[in-house]
């Protein structure tokens, strides 16, 4: 159940961070020092979703599942930031969608219904 909450969560977040940095140009019109940080904020949502759809592999060595960890807590608070600077409805809908993944990530990490990696053996 929370894998499946995880993974909807993480493509809603991807999603979202595709229309944001493709809609810099749409929003700003130009190149200039605001729509950079627009475009960097949607490409960081992104990272952080393709950091969650690594939790779904089996094997992920203890250490990515720990930087997985932190980047959704750094995501949180990032998003809190966004909400807390532009209190408006597409930010609130965005920090809750954003929230769901993180808290179902850490949910899922906690589970421990991971494989430890083996080296030695192929990719499943």
């Amino acid at each position: 159940m929370v894998l499946t909450l995880h993974r909807i969560f993480t493509w809603l977040v991807l999603a979202i961070g595709l229309v944001h940095t493709a809609g810099t140009f749409v929003f700003f019109g130009k190149l200039s020092e605001a729509a950079i940080w627009f475009a960097g904020a949607g490409l960081g949502a992104i990272f952080v979703a393709f950091l969650n759809m690594a939790l779904w592999s089996r094997g992920l060595p203890a250490r990515s599942r720990r930087l997985s960890a932190v980047s959704n807590v750094v995501f949180g608070l990032w998003l809190g930031a966004g909400f807390a600077a532009t209190p408006a409805v597409p930010s609130a809908v965005v920090l809750g969608i954003g929230l769901a993944m993180v808290v179902s990530g850490l949910m899922l990490l906690r589970s421990g219904q991971f494989e430890p990696m083996q080296f030695g053996r192929g990719l499943e």
